[in-house]
């Protein structure tokens, strides 16, 4: 079992790298986008979903005050916080991306790369560096504390290609939200009067969220009915950022 597990584990770490990368050398080549528009998306995910949604938590989920406990208490209040936390915190990055980083980018191309490095970014630090983690505790590299050592340890020895094939199949379903997502909020930096897809891509990614939420808190334990909503999902917002960035006209 563990030399398997050990082989499915690392498969995914090397996903994790290959494709974003893949993704990020096909669009280049076929827009030549600058590398800039991948880059302010992996930089907006990172300091919105990575630094101050995770404050968020901090004060809300883990901290030791009345409304922690009463978020953690209620599975309702818990996935309207969580889902909510994360659309409201990537889809003001991708606004702030879009207006303040790359304002000068006009073209349709830029919504698509800047989905593409958010979604990619995404891809590395939560799914590869998991994974990264787990890899090195089979290896024999201590994780801190012997208990948490031991945890990690006992997820790891837990992962199969099953559940490997599961969790990369699920991150194709991200990107394709990241992707479609990113060309709304492009629509809402650049269009007069479409502002309102800001609130949108927020519900839109909140309803992304709701059956990991769930999964989480244990209402929802089965893995295929989480990978089929967030490919639904993914897909309904590709399909919705394709459709309405279609209609988008280039400034000459």
């Amino acid at each position: 079992m563990i030399i398997p597990s050990n082989a499915a584990i690392l498969a995914v770490v090397l996903y994790s790298i290959a494709l974003p990368a893949a993704l990020l050398i096909w669009w280049k080549k076929r827009t030549g986008e600058p590398f800039r528009c991948f880059l302010a998306g992996a930089i907006c995910f990172t300091l919105f979903a990575m630094v101050l949604e995770q404050i968020s938590h901090a004060v809300f989920l883990a901290g030791d005050n009345a409304v922690s406990e009463v978020l953690t208490g209620s599975p309702a209040a818990y996935t309207l916080y969580g889902s909510l936390a994360a659309g409201i915190f990537e889809e003001t990055g991708r606004l702030f991306g879009f207006k303040v980083l790359l304002k000068k980018h006009r073209e349709k191309a830029c919504a698509a790369a800047y989905g593409i490095g958010h979604g990619g970014m995404e891809v590395i630090l939560v799914l590869g560096m998991t994974y990264l983690i787990y890899l090195l505790a089979k290896c024999g590299v201590p994780m801190g504390s012997d208990a948490a050592t031991e945890s990690i340890l006992t997820a790891a020895n837990g992962i199969g290609f099953g559940t490997a094939c599961a969790a990369m199949f699920e991150r194709i379903s991200a990107m394709m939200a990241h992707v479609g997502l990113s060309m709304l909020m492009f629509l809402a930096a650049r269009q007069k009067g479409k502002l309102w897809l800001y609130p949108v891509s927020i519900l839109l990614h909140a309803f992304l969220d709701v059956p990991s939420a769930l999964y989480q808190y244990g209402v929802i334990t089965s893995v295929q009915v989480i990978e089929a909503a967030a490919f639904v999902t993914g897909l309904i917002c590709l399909l919705a950022g394709k459709k309405l960035l279609d209609r988008y006209s280039e400034p000459k």
